[in-house]
This record gives structure tokens, sequence and C-alpha cells, in this order.
């Protein structure tokens, strides 16, 4: 159950469902689950309500600002598959936006065993 939190300034006519359907896929990929088993979400920034670098980025620097991704996952896999991880969505994330990966900030965070319910039952 990876979950994905995107958080990016976007310029007009972005494709949210695609950005969506294509880093779920992507990450869904690395971490060798189904698609279905793999949840993401979008939170547009508001032009003026993000610093980077020092400076406050609004929707013309849409293609230059850092997007922000958290990667939620159960603990328990190994650094080569969160390195994995990781690349993936930071090259889905870029392509889908128009922004180089190399700009993309992507964070991994694993949930301890017993931290979480879902599907009836504490994992």
């Amino acid at each position: 159950m990876p979950v994905l939190r995107i958080e990016a300034l976007v310029g007009p006519g972005a494709d949210v469902p695609a950005l969506l359907t294509t880093v779920a896929g992507a990450a869904a990929a690395a971490f060798e689950v189904p698609l279905e088993h793999c949840w993401a979400t979008f939170s547009p920034l508001a032009p003026g309500a993000y610093l980077e670098g020092g400076r406050v980025r609004g929707e013309a620097d849409a293609l230059e600002a850092s997007p922000l991704v958290t990667v939620t996952a159960a603990h328990g896999r190994d650094p080569e598959r969160k390195a994995a991880v990781l690349r993936a969505v930071a090259r889905a994330v870029g392509a889908a936006l128009g922004v180089d990966p190399d700009l993309v900030f992507v964070e991994y965070r694993e949930i301890p065993p017993g931290h979480v319910h879902t599907g009836g039952s504490i994992r």
C-alpha cells in the first residue's frame, strides 16, 4: 500500500489525472505491486505560497520549481528497492510535469509494523 503525495506548482492545462496515473504506475512497477495497491494524491501549490532557494515561486516558475513528493510505505524493503522507487518516481513526476527529474524532491518514509490501519486490521 504505498502512498504518494505530490505537491507542485503547475501551469495552466496541467493534466492531473494523467500525472497521478503515470506516477502511481511507475511507483507500482518499482515496488513490484499491482497498480491497485498504490495510492496517489496531488495538491497544487498556490503561486506565491512556495519558497525554494530563498525565492518565493509563482506560476511562471512551474517548470523550474522542485515538485515535492512523499512516498510512504510499509517497513521492510531493501535499500536497492527504495532507491529504485525514488528514481522511478522522480522520473515519472518530472516527465508528467515537464520538469527536469533532477529537480524533483522525493522522500521515502517507512511505516513501522503496527502503525497503520488498512483493510480492517492493524499492520
